[in-house]
């Protein structure tokens, strides 16, 4: 008996969990936080698992709505075994160590969990096992009540370093949880590498499922774009912020302005990042060889001019013409890009440019529905600012779109399909189509707390 259950991660976009039940041996893929909410509401519903075996946890990639979350499963099932890739290990050494003092204080009023501490995640790091991309392994858990065994191996998902898709196999029966994928190469990363064998059960987000796809234009077009534009705003003496994620849209955004200044299409400005960002861009450039590069000569780390976090003043980044990455990429309240934006608004030549998906609840998302001369407020606790500075929208996703998707769902053609990762209507859509294309085709679509039986 197969059975799948979501704990989170379900019919939305954070907090990715789900179980897992291969004839008694208990397996979590994915274990995040949702990056919108706090404390106790930011995790998955791990109450559900409280009659269920917890052997072994999987995890694709060291996003926080997959990863961080993974300490507090530890805390309720401490002899579970987990399995990353290397990079993922490397990355969720620093990315779980970055979040102790945010959960310290959002958890400090409850007695459901105890905050990790550092020394706590040091252990954790330790414990991770990590297996290289098509490397096959073990994973039968105490209970496993089957003479045949359970194995799994990662695949590289093109998303981000160390992405993985998950591949599992029992007794002739095959499950393919995608994790988050991008099946087309970015700047740095190739596009994803799907199992060659037959998949018999496939898990696949849904992310861009409600996106048209002329919504998801071109990158090198985007990209010629994002050239002109920009240097029509340094050429007037403006400078330019884009708030990003520290890990993967950094690095992708740094590789791009990197070659368009090499080539001299872009004006050659200074470049400021800095903080975990910086750290995570050290990693990809250790890391360059070790798994599939589109370019593994580059390296990122020298596209990188200034360190923001040691200037004196936030002024000092706009004396003279720059470019500055910053995160967080929604422009979450407290952060560098949040309190940029603010002071960026109130100059006429500067530009925000805005780079990525934004969350409706977001600050980002309120810069990304305005224009110059509006006056908003970033957030419902934030004097009205009128917007002086101009906004600019452009897409470079690391999600594949839904017609990539239907292309690799329509050659696997499994005998059932698990919808995650996705708002409602991502789902209806990506549900819709799946049906009409492939109608032998058992679809679900994952509600959380609702079991789904694989047959």
């Amino acid at each position: 008996m197969i059975s799948f259950l979501p704990l989170g991660g379900a019919n939305e976009i954070g907090a990715s969990c789900f179980y897992l039940n291969i004839e008694g041996s208990g397996i979590i893929l994915d274990c995040g936080t949702h990056p919108q909410k706090n404390g106790i509401e930011s995790l998955p519903h791990f109450d559900l698992l409280s009659s269920l075996p917890v052997d072994v946890s999987l995890i694709s990639h060291a996003h926080q709505d997959h990863i961080d979350a993974l300490p507090f499963l530890i805390q309720k099932h401490p002899y579970a075994k987990i399995y990353t890739t290397p990079q993922t290990r490397g990355i969720a050494e620093l990315t779980l160590h970055n979040a102790v003092g945010i959960m310290q204080e959002q958890l400090k009023e409850q007695n459901i969990f105890h905050p990790y501490t550092h020394e706590e995640i040091d252990l954790l790091i330790q414990s991770i096992q990590w297996k290289t991309y098509q490397e096959r392994f073990l994973i039968n858990g105490y209970r496993h009540g089957s003479a045949e065994s359970i194995h799994a191996s990662f695949h590289d998902a093109g998303h981000i370093l160390g992405s993985a898709g998950i591949f599992i196999e029992h007794d002739n029966r095959t499950i393919f949880y995608t994790g988050d994928i991008s099946l087309d190469a970015q700047f740095v990363l190739p596009g994803a590498n799907i199992p060659k064998s037959n998949i018999e059960t496939l898990i696949i987000e849904c992310t861009h499922g409600a996106t048209e796809d002329v919504l998801l234009p071109d990158r090198n077009e985007e990209k010629i774009r994002f050239a002109s534009r920009a240097n029509q705003i340094l050429e007037k003496g403006g400078s330019i912020l884009i708030p990003v994620f520290a890990l993967g849209k950094m690095q992708e955004m740094l590789a791009m302005i990197g070659r368009l200044m090499h080539k001299g299409t872009l004006a050659a400005v200074d470049v400021y990042t800095g903080g975990l960002g910086k750290k995570l861009t050290h990693i990809y450039d250790k890391n360059r060889y070790a798994v599939p590069f589109n370019n593994p000569d580059e390296i990122l780390e020298e596209y990188q001019h200034r360190d923001l976090y040691k200037t004196e003043q936030l002024m000092d980044v706009m004396r003279t013409p720059s470019i500055i990455l910053a995160s967080s990429g929604m422009v979450v309240e407290g952060t560098a890009s949040f309190k940029l934006a603010q002071l960026w608004m109130q100059h006429k030549k500067n530009a925000v440019f805005l780079v990525g998906y934004m969350d409706s609840s977001t600050p980002g998302y309120r810069l990304q529905e305005s224009n110059s001369g509006d006056t908003i407020q970033l957030t419902d606790t934030t004097e009205p600012q009128t917007i002086r500075c101009s906004i600019d929208r452009f897409r470079f996703s690391a999600h594949s779109s839904r017609e990539r998707l239907m292309e690799a769902i329509q050659q696997i053609a499994p005998k059932n399909i698990i919808l995650v990762h996705g708002e409602p209507e991502s789902i209806d859509w990506m549900g819709n189509e799946i049906l009409s294309i492939l109608p032998k085709t058992k679809v679900h679509a994952a509600e959380l707390g609702k079991q789904i039986f694989i047959k």
